[in-house]
């Protein structure tokens, strides 16, 4: 069993770094109680069957809670954080149980099968205080605060837990000076290992990034220009926006930008992002200089694993009430967070213009392989004498009377790229066409332009009273250098619109009605940080503990209080309770020489002979049992002479193993009222 205090303490240190202290402190209290209540259940094997099985219930309520509305490596990781409020229910049974232990066979139906079908035997007992202690630090550690305070934390518990159960023919300043070699080199390996992790990161990335392109950021967006077939999307509903006074929010919001095209694909290139630090409330997020606010959106989105781009208006300057733990930006306008909630839900404040860099001269690049028909296309526009404005309408133009936009795309004809066949034979094709057109064929105006994905807001959603944004909403657009400022152009047909309602299948308002029901339990799963919400879950547990007492108090189970159930149901003294042996079996057990549940004296104090610890001696031990053994069963019992030298001689032992502690006396188990142990010969071994 666990020094006072200490499981205490493993709680609170839990509930401090997971976030959950209330519930932490309510589950401290509980296990620490014990030593006020002197009052115990007298709980039988089923009993603790059914508690285990209230465990395991629990456990699976827990994922199934984790499991719906976040990923699977985050919903382990949380499991991971509640599993001493899981097994809390076992360990209380055995802290306020008569018995102080359980059996292994709870945890196993093969275990419990066997017990069931051979009662007589003793079972496997076990504590499981020390074990429930390591795993509070172990979930603990899943919260991943990386300070200092959390290796602290550890090294004060676990030092605590091994002070208490230490070999005492060692002294203190040995023992001491052992556990700081011990934590020096935990320290040092817990540095070396993050560093060596972190090496390998960045040769790892620097091997991907060669392998791609010198000098460019791993980000990039691969087209469907070329591809034969039909492209289709998900109908399913990934994000969720509310504008503000009820306005219609922005027709697009972007996700990310490129400036690099190599067909089939666009990079961004010299595009490192670099880390944004959020304002005194933690959830504020400035991502430019302050603007004119021309409006405000307010976007809910999921994060997988807690990472992801963020969608916003190109315009957007600062993220309101953004409750992530990490973010960043590149300077073609992404906003990554790199540590965040499952879902996330943020007001984003956008005004003219963006806040992305100027431009560059990549921005003016156009490909090797693009350049004749790019260059044929816009001397069919007369682009070049052209200004930026008048080049943006004439391309507009061009793209609204002269092509349509089409999902299904056939084969072309061997030699032709798929921008060229593109602009001037089939004249049909679906965004990315359009927006890759735009790009190119401004660029060979002299006007710099970039590549910009995202999402189309054009759906108002009657059941959920916010505008809805689906998969099939995936959107291509070109950002061009304009005034002075990066303007949003869309050369797509509106017709694209309908072509994609179209596709809506006849279970889509059922797939609505089931998205909409999750995000509203996402929404309340992530609503407060986590730690407020999620600590509901630990209340839960409040009335079901209390359930679990009144059916095993109802069930008369619940044992009396020690002062009247000592006069109550104290069992007759037997003859030689009081015989000085005790004394000697108390001290080998503080050697490290406990008796083991069922063994007789004989058989303990052979296998303690055949050990042959160095700092015991046994010679004299085996006369004395023969006393005991004549003292507790002999009629006849022993005459003073015998029974002083059995008195003299085990305190004489006692005092030649002194460990520095009382010793307990004889009479101790007359004045509990308990029973000794057995030590029948014939007792079971």
């Amino acid at each position: 069993m666990t020094p006072p205090g200490l499981l205490g303490a493993a709680l609170l240190f839990w509930g401090w770094q997971t976030g959950f202290l209330a519930v932490g402190v309510v589950m401290a209290a509980l296990v620490e109680g014990r030593h006020l209540v002197r009052s115990r259940w007298d709980l039988s094997r089923t009993d603790f069957n059914r508690v285990s099985d209230l465990s395991a219930v629990l456990l699976v309520l827990i994922a199934i809670y984790q499991f719906v509305g976040t990923d699977a490596a985050r919903a382990v990781l949380a499991i991971l954080e509640w599993l001493p409020l899981t097994v809390l229910p076992l360990v209380t049974c055995q802290l306020y149980s008569t018995a102080g232990v359980v059996d292994l066979s709870i945890f196993f139906w093969s275990l419990r099968r066997r017990a069931n079908e051979h009662p007589e035997e003793p079972g496997w007992p076990i504590d499981l205080t020390y074990p429930y202690v390591a795993l509070a630090l172990l979930s603990a550690s899943a919260a991943n605060v990386r300070t200092g305070a959390f290796f602290a934390g550890v090294v004060a518990l676990a030092g605590w837990a091994l002070w208490s159960a230490r070999p005492r023919r060692y002294p203190a300043a040995v023992w001491i000076a052992t556990l700081a070699v011990a934590v020096a080199l935990g320290w040092a390996g817990h540095v070396g290992i993050a560093a060596a992790q972190r090496a390998m990161e960045r040769v790892a990335q620097s091997w991907l990034l060669n392998l791609i392109r010198r000098d460019t950021d791993p980000f990039k967006s691969s087209t469907a220009l070329g591809e034969i077939g039909e492209v289709k999307l998900s109908p399913r509903i990934l994000l969720r926006v509310e504008s503000a006074n009820g306005t219609r929010p922005p027709a697009l919001l972007r996700e990310a930008s490129y400036n690099v095209y190599n067909a089939p694909t666009w990079y961004a290139v010299d595009a490192a992002f670099i880390s944004v630090s959020p304002e005194a409330d933690g959830a504020t997020w400035k991502l430019g200089p302050p603007v004119p606010e021309r409006g405000r959106v307010t976007v809910a989105a999921y994060l997988r694993r807690g990472k992801g781009v963020l969608p916003a208006p190109s315009g957007a300057r600062q993220l309101d009430n953004l409750l992530v733990v990490e973010l960043a930006k590149n300077p073609l306008g992404s906003v990554r967070v790199d540590e965040g909630l499952g879902l996330v839900r943020y007001a984003a404040h956008f005004g003219d213009g963006t806040a992305d860099g100027p431009p560059r001269t990549l921005d003016l690049v156009v490909p090797r392989n693009e350049q004749a028909a790019v260059e044929r296309a816009a001397a069919q526009l007369g682009l070049a004498g052209k200004t930026p404005e008048q080049a943006v309408i004439a391309v507009r133009a061009w793209f609204s009377s002269h092509f349509r936009y089409a999902r299904f795309l056939g084969a072309r004809p061997q030699g032709v790229s798929p921008l060229e066949d593109f602009f001037f034979r089939t004249r049909a094709g679906h965004c990315e066409y359009f927006a890759t057109g735009t790009v190119l064929l401004l660029r060979a105006a002299g006007i710099p332009a970039r590549y910009a994905i995202g999402y189309a807001v054009h759906e108002w959603s009657p059941l959920e009273g916010r505008w809805v944004v689906r998969a099939n909403d995936a959107h291509a657009w070109t950002l061009a250098w304009v005034g002075g400022a990066w303007r949003e152009i869309d050369t797509t047909p509106g017709e694209w619109i309908s072509a994609e309602r179209e596709t809506a299948s006849f279970w889509t308002p059922l797939g609505d009605l089931w998205s909409w029901a999750t995000y509203l339990f996402s929404r309340w799963r992530w609503s407060e940080r986590e730690d407020r919400l999620a600590g509901s879950i630990g209340w839960l547990l409040v009335p079901l503990i209390a359930l679990l007492a009144w059916r095993l108090y109802r069930r008369r189970r619940v044992a009396t209080g020690a002062a009247r159930g000592a006069a109550a149901t104290a069992p007759p003294p037997r003859p030689g309770d009081d015989s000085a042996f005790y004394l000697v079996e108390r001290r080998l057990a503080q050697l490290a020489f406990p008796r083991a549940p069922g063994e007789s004296l004989v058989r303990w104090l052979a296998r303690v002979e055949s050990a042959r610890p160095p700092a015991v001696t046994t010679a004299a031990l085996p006369a004395l049992l023969a006393l005991h053994y004549r003292y507790r069963f002999d009629p006849a019992g022993l005459g003073a002479a015998e029974l002083t030298e059995l008195d003299t001689g085990a305190r004489e032992w006692v005092a030649a193993h002194d460990m520095g502690g009382p010793d307990m006396a004889p009479q101790a188990h007359q004045a509990r009222g308990a029973t000794p142990p057995s030590d029948s010969p014939g007792q079971r071994s």
